[in-house]
């Protein structure tokens, strides 16, 4: 074999191998599933929470355009503008019968945000449920937890005595990472 087809092979070799590296990383990245953060409503306030819940709400995952079959409103759910903007996570829960909306305004009660079913126990957001009712209706403000960076807000309905709940959360925001340049081989 002379030194030119050596060469070829070798650079032919070098891109196939690059090639299956990044098809390698672009598939674990697009198998990573989406975060899904449990949710609850306990006694007591963020600061003095009663670690068994009273509520359990739907976990709060990524908006996506949804599975509707009527196409005059398709949308995609790929992410659209400003691309490292922070995600906006969504959960809506409407089975609240086992706490009474005056139950739950008659002493402390908070949302509480969990990291995930597998580390439930790292709590990332939370917020006192109090404030102003306006039309059964009652919006609170969710506060990061442990340096997460997460933030957000819980709107909570009176649905006869029961209570319906809405999660919007803000993920952190992407850092840019800049990659570092490959080391110069010093002659």
């Amino acid at each position: 074999m002379n030194r030119t087809s050596l060469i070829r092979n070798l650079v032919l070799t070098t891109a196939l191998v690059l090639g299956l590296v990044s098809a390698a990383n672009v598939t674990a990245q697009q198998e990573t599933p989406p975060p899904s953060h449990p949710s609850h409503i306990h006694v007591g306030t963020c600061d003095d929470l009663d670690p068994n819940p009273v509520m359990p709400l739907n976990n709060i995952e990524p908006i996506t355009s949804g599975d509707d079959d009527d196409d005059d409103d398709e949308q995609s759910s790929d992410a659209q503008g400003v691309l490292t903007a922070s995600q906006v996570l969504y959960a809506e829960s409407d089975d609240g019968d086992q706490l009474s909306w005056d139950d739950m305004l008659a002493q402390s009660h908070s949302i509480n945000v969990h990291e995930s079913d597998e580390n439930v126990q790292n709590y990332i957001a939370c917020g006192e449920i109090g404030g102003v009712v306006v039309d059964d209706k009652l919006v609170i403000a969710l506060h990061p937890v442990n340096d997460s960076g997460y933030h957000g807000i819980a709107i909570l309905e009176k649905d006869d005595d029961n209570i319906d709940v809405e999660v919007y959360l803000t993920a952190p925001p992407v850092e840019n990472v800049t990659p570092t340049p490959d080391a110069t081989p010093v002659t």
